[in-house]
């Protein structure tokens, strides 16, 4: 037994030495004061180590800002390498308010307040800026487009009954405010001959616009027969094309695009209603259109009672 215990102290004591030993290289290795050196390396070393990167990352940027330059040199500040109407696409996706992205839909009943009160907030705070976009660069285009250096001011009176708070919500009349996405560079045109949906609600002919129905004949129904009015009718054409920037301004922040107030007017109550919004312009041709490009969806359904 005792030479057991021997043997386990000399194990011991050998394991202990090795590590010392091991911590002594690590020191001599970290510095070694004989030799002078850190790391394996003395200062002429390093000197040398240091200098060849310096150069390679040097070059590095070098090369990394000539591609930026030579790159930059293709791009315009004035507009987009691909925009609407020359070799991207061909018309402005449609967009609305109020979007909840998170629900997909517009689900409210009319006598309680906080089932709509967050449709009432998001139309609010969208028709904001067009509030207080009563001065400089903005400018009245009702008789004419915008000078150079200049954008259009959006009348929000042209929405009628939707201009205001709560946007008919409160007696189950739902507004939502329809507008053409910003497209760079596209620009409606007039129809040759002005299809018969467009010649019933009176359309004039001018920028084009975009009407709502029910997607399929018992959304049609449920909306009864369609019964939605629009304020304006038709966008005018003196808010388009849509460009960037426009002699130092940075449009893409400040344009107000033109807008649409669709209100639906007779709703049966609890149903869910598939409503299909498309695009109408003389340069917008029906299989232009897919679910992304020129048309939209909204998932309507007005409550009563409890439900």
């Amino acid at each position: 037994m005792a030479s057991k215990a021997g043997e386990g102290d000399k194990e011991s004591q050998g394991f202990v030495a090795n590590l010392r030993q091991q911590l002594a290289d690590l020191k001599v290795f970290l510095w070694d004061p004989t030799r002078r050196t850190v790391l394996g390396r003395n200062a002429k070393s390093w000197g040398e180590v240091g200098l060849f990167y310096l150069i390679f990352y040097s070059c590095l940027a070098c090369f990394f800002a000539i591609t930026l330059i030579v790159f930059y040199q293709t791009l315009s500040w004035e507009q987009p390498t691909y925009w609407a109407g020359k070799n991207y696409m061909n018309i402005p996706s449609v967009g609305f308010r109020p979007n909840i992205r998170t629900e997909g839909n517009i689900a409210f009943n009319p006598t309680q307040a906080k089932s709509y009160d967050k449709y009432i907030k998001m139309l609010d705070s969208y028709l904001a800026p067009y509030n207080n976009a009563t001065a400089d660069p903005y400018v009245d285009c009702t008789s004419g487009k915008a000078p150079k250096g200049k954008l259009c001011q959006f009348d929000i009176s042209q929405l009628g009954p939707c201009a205001t708070s709560p946007y008919g919500y409160d007696q189950g009349k739902p507004c939502i405010l329809l507008k053409f996405n910003r497209a760079f560079g596209w620009e409606p045109v007039a129809y040759n001959t002005v299809p018969d949906r467009l010649a019933a609600m009176n359309f004039t002919n001018g920028a084009g616009t975009v009407l709502c129905k029910g997607k399929y004949a018992p959304d049609r129904n449920a909306l009864n027969g369609d019964d939605i009015s629009y304020y304006p009718r038709e966008f005018s054409p003196n808010y388009f094309p849509f460009v960037g920037h426009i002699g130092g301004i940075d449009a893409t922040s400040k344009y107000l695009s033109p807008l649409i107030a669709a209100q639906f007017n007779n709703v049966t109550t609890n149903r869910n209603i598939r409503v299909l919004c498309e695009a109408f312009s003389g340069n917008i041709q029906a299989s232009d259109r897919t679910e992304d490009i020129g048309r939209l969806q909204i998932d309507l359904r007005v409550s009563a009672g409890a439900n």
